[in-house]
């Protein structure tokens, strides 16, 4: 009971102490925000590209194999 109420209070203070440090070092945050950004943005875009390109290949797959297991079925 007790590590939990030092825990919450802890916490209050940190986000306390973070939201004055914010506020003083303003114009630092959004020049590294301003960097940040960008990578982050080629990051997700690769990764977007690289999860839909593997769901078209496996659908192409999938494809495949329905016309390779209709085919087997197919009495001659």
């Amino acid at each position: 009971m007790v590590s939990n109420v030092l825990g919450i209070l802890i916490g209050v203070v940190v986000v306390i102490v973070g939201f004055i440090l914010l506020g003083a070092w303003w114009s630092a945050f959004l020049a590294v925000l301003k960097g940040i950004i960008p990578i982050l943005l080629i990051l997700i875009g690769a990764g977007v590209l690289v999860y839909f390109i593997s769901e078209i290949k496996s659908k192409l797959e999938i494809e495949k194999e329905k016309v390779a297991s209709t085919e087997e079925k197919k009495p001659e």
